[in-house]
């Protein structure tokens, strides 16, 4: 993953970190309901 980073330009690495940040919200919100469940 070290070598993708080193060799991704940086809009493409903000955007994979957008996109990480964003399932992490939507994993959260799943554990919530869940856990109300």
């Amino acid at each position: 993953n070290q070598a993708f980073v080193a060799k991704a330009p940086p809009a493409v690495i903000e955007q994979e970190k957008t996109r990480v940040a964003d399932f992490s919200a939507t994993l959260a919100k799943v554990r919530e309901q869940l856990a109300r469940l």
